[in-house]
């Protein structure tokens, strides 16, 4: 498809990255036993664990959606409650999935750029138990690394947070859509981050760093994995022909694409960051550490930007636009970017 316009709506809008692909089309040979019993999904599942490190439970999923969903349910039961801040894709981007499919609550903390912090939590603990059985009972804390403006917890925060659910009897659980651009900008691992979360659950992405429709489940809590199998079919998230999803990631992990994509990203959101700072009348409306890029433009920029670029209206309220640079955007896009925000500059 011609495409003229420059897109940094998200990553979703991007295509697989070629490697994937051909790994995908090595793949398309031959038969090969169905619903994931077949060698690639056994090779992705064993790199998987290896670059964390641990011996967790590896569920290949083909959505976002699904991977909380399923860890959620195999979390909660019907009278618990899930924690969250008011903007986690959970509570506003999957469509009410969590309180319909799970059956359970959400109760939703004011974010703090994005983030939780464990001052909230406890104050929110403390207003739902006051009642006993007539309030639920809260069971998990659930995160997003990055959250869902770009922002990336420390790995203090992690820790204070983990030390948190251990002391209130809380599952933690991360959504991890973009967890490699927040390993990138903190400089760390995968493992590191489990590991200093004490993690329960993991949605760990794939689609958005140049995978094509692909995600994963990690249980890292033994005690969560008990109906595991059963309940991936239950939520419709077992694949007949698995190895089309699960051998994205032996490229992925076996050669350490996930780090090659996300540094990319994330220097490129990084820059692009940098000309919107330059540019009046622009403001920067969150601390730039992933590929995510909010700012806010007077509200007659805003369809001249879009005419020029895709890229979302995220609040209204704020004239708040959203870019995200993605593993393909190219040193050519940034310039053209800088040429597009300087031209509607110079003549409003």
């Amino acid at each position: 498809m011609s495409q003229k316009k420059i897109c940094l709506a998200g990553e979703n809008w991007t295509p697989a990255h070629p490697l994937i692909m051909q790994a995908i089309v090595e793949a398309n040979e031959g038969y090969a036993p169905s619903y994931g019993g077949d060698p690639w999904t056994e090779e992705a599942q064993q790199l998987i664990q290896k670059a964390f490190k641990t011996q967790c439970k590896v569920f290949i999923v083909p959505n976002g959606t699904g991977a909380n969903i399923f860890g959620l349910r195999l979390a909660c039961r019907r009278h618990e409650s899930i924690i969250c801040t008011d903007i986690a894709h959970i509570q506003y981007q999957e469509t009410g999935a969590a309180e319909a499919l799970v059956g359970c609550k959400l109760l939703t903390v004011p974010h703090q750029e994005g983030k939780i912090t464990p001052e909230a939590i406890l104050k929110k603990l403390k207003k739902e138990r006051i009642f006993g059985k007539h309030s639920t009972s809260p069971r998990v804390l659930s995160i997003s690394q990055p959250t869902e403006v770009g922002t990336v917890y420390s790995l203090e925060e992690l820790k204070s947070l983990s030390k948190l659910c251990r002391e209130e009897n809380l599952l933690f659980h991360i959504d991890g859509s973009r967890l490699y651009n927040a390993v990138e900008a903190l400089k760390t691992s995968l493992q590191e981050i489990v590991s200093v979360s004490k993690l329960d659950l993991l949605s760990l992405g794939g689609t958005k760093n140049g995978l094509m429709g692909v995600e994963a489940l990690l249980i890292f809590n033994p005690n969560l994995e008990a109906g595991s199998d059963h309940l991936q079919k239950q939520t419709l998230l077992l694949q007949s022909k698995m190895r089309y999803l699960s051998v994205q990631y032996i490229p992925f992990f076996k050669d350490e694409l996930w780090k090659t994509l996300a540094v990319h990203a994330n220097k490129k959101g990084q820059e692009i960051a940098s000309i919107i700072a330059s540019i009046p009348n622009l403001t920067l409306n969150y601390p730039i550490e992933t590929n995510q890029i909010f700012f806010s433009a007077p509200a007659s920029w805003i369809p001249l930007i879009q005419e020029k670029i895709f890229c979302h209206v995220w609040d209204q309220d704020k004239n708040e636009i959203r870019f995200i640079a993605s593993w393909n955007t190219s040193e050519q896009e940034i310039k053209e970017v800088q040429l597009i925000l300087a031209e509607i500059s110079r003549h409003l």
